[in-house]
């Protein structure tokens, strides 16, 4: 157990450290390279790069002054995910839900728009769409009011947008931003889309039969984040969960694999991502079950099991509470082919994740070893 808590430990420590880890950033390039060299530390001999085209985004830097207040900065303000540069003046559009509905470019071009809390695009995929609707109009940025105390820098993540800016606010820049309405502020973006080559890693144990088993978490995090919880918690599970199997139950087949791009929001890329592509390159798809690992051993969080398809599976006991899946991360594409999935993960009472706040002391690293420990029982019931 010490050895499992020491190398939690130095996983979490490496990846916390790095750059941010979004999809084409130096950061992700790191995680990769880290997974990679563990592996073949731990003595996996097969270890692969899975590579797929993806579009990075590259971040520079963001202003969001108020000019009628010396200049002062917007509290807490963070471009989202995906936005494209932007150098706009001026006092902002304010947008409400009914005036979504009939947006014109006349009344949207070259301005800074500000998003209020609307009743039918609080999902992403929505907040999505009226950034793509306000690109196409001409807007020159918009800033989204957000929904939680700390800023969400994927509030908004659409990949397709050609030149509008992107930012958001969380409870204090939206109280500010309020209570000056009517004043000028200066928002300025240096950002972009490019193409980008993507990979995901995966360590493979060839066993002497012919059942296989997938486990799996995403090394990408959220823009201007440690990604903690979401996801440093999962790799480092997903890393020493690898260890701790590589010599167990030799008639199996374990592919143990870490997915670029999870961050992505569905429905806005045609590309198949991360886990999809991994699904799509391995044509027999005939995996026992998928196990993921994503968000991890929280302070103050409740611990479940979502499992998918239950009944191919053999029954088996785990320390926490099974739930029905979720469909919510990598488990969704092996769950659309019928493949059973499990997934691990915690319940913060305080959500964090896809925020700056997504730290490494939001963990309790007895937590994530109780949770490995609990993957490798469940592994040996399975694959009894």
């Amino acid at each position: 157990m010490k050895d499992l808590y020491c190398n939690l430990e130095k996983h979490l420590h490496e990846l916390c450290l790095m750059p941010s880890r979004h999809v084409g950033s130096p950061g992700a390039a790191a995680a990769a390279e880290y997974i990679e060299k563990t592996f073949r530390s731990y003595g996996f001999t097969e270890v692969k790069r899975l590579t797929f085209p993806a579009t990075g985004w590259r971040f520079g830097s963001m202003i969001f002054t108020d000019l009628d207040n010396n200049s002062a900065e917007v509290p807490g303000a963070l471009p989202c995910f995906f936005s494209q540069s932007c150098d706009v003046t001026g006092v902002p559009l304010w947008l409400t839900e009914n005036d979504l509905t009939d947006l014109t470019s006349e009344k949207v071009k070259g301005r800074l728009c500000i998003i209020e809390l609307i009743r039918g695009a609080l999902d992403v995929r929505g907040r999505n769409g009226i950034a793509e609707d306000l690109d196409t109009m001409g807007a020159a940025a918009a800033v989204f009011i957000g929904t939680s105390h700390d800023t969400n820098s994927k509030l908004e993540r659409s990949p397709v947008l050609k030149q509008i800016g992107c930012a958001t606010v969380g409870e204090a820049g939206s109280l500010y931003l309020s209570r000056n309405r009517n004043h000028r502020y200066t928002l300025k973006t240096d950002a972009g889309t490019f193409p980008h080559t993507a990979c995901n890693v995966a360590a493979i144990r060839r066993g002497t039969g012919g059942k296989r088993a997938v486990f799996g978490s995403h090394f990408d995090a959220a823009p201007l984040s440690q990604g903690a919880c979401d996801n440093a918690s999962g790799v480092a599970v997903l890393l020493e969960t690898a260890r701790l199997l590589k010599d167990e139950m030799p008639e199996w087949t374990f592919e143990f694999a870490g997915f670029d791009a999870e961050e992505y929001c569905l429905g806005t890329s045609q590309l198949p991502l991360g886990s999809e592509n991994y699904v799509n390159g391995h044509p027999e798809k005939d995996w026992a079950f998928f196990m993921d690992f994503d968000c991890i051993g929280a302070h103050l969080s409740e611990e479940l099991l979502y499992v998918g398809r239950g009944e191919k599976l053999p029954a088996f006991e785990s320390i926490y509470p099974l739930k029905p899946i979720r469909n919510g991360g990598d488990e969704r594409n092996f769950d659309r082919l019928g493949i059973p999935t499990l997934w691990f993960a915690s319940c913060p009472r305080f959500q964090k994740f896809h925020t700056p706040a997504d730290t490494i002391e939001t963990l309790d690293i007895s937590r994530i070893c109780r949770c490995v420990s609990d993957a490798v029982k469940v592994t040996h019931q399975l694959c009894r």
